[in-house]
């Protein structure tokens, strides 16, 4: 990992506890995470293949 995951990381953190983020900022701050880091992140399932018990423990 080098200094720009790691601060593009802790922003994309930090944002969530700030109520004055620019959700695009942290929308496209994800995308680019999701494709360096994909381990991450869960798979992207359609909803058309989601069972009843989607996200339920």
């Amino acid at each position: 990992m080098n200094k720009f995951l790691a601060s593009l990381i802790f922003q994309t953190w930090a944002s969530q506890f700030d109520p004055a983020a620019d959700h695009n900022t942290t929308k496209a701050r994800h995308t680019i995470l999701i494709s360096v880091m994909p381990h991450n992140y869960p798979p992207a399932v359609p909803a058309a293949l989601r069972g009843p018990k989607w996200g339920k423990k």
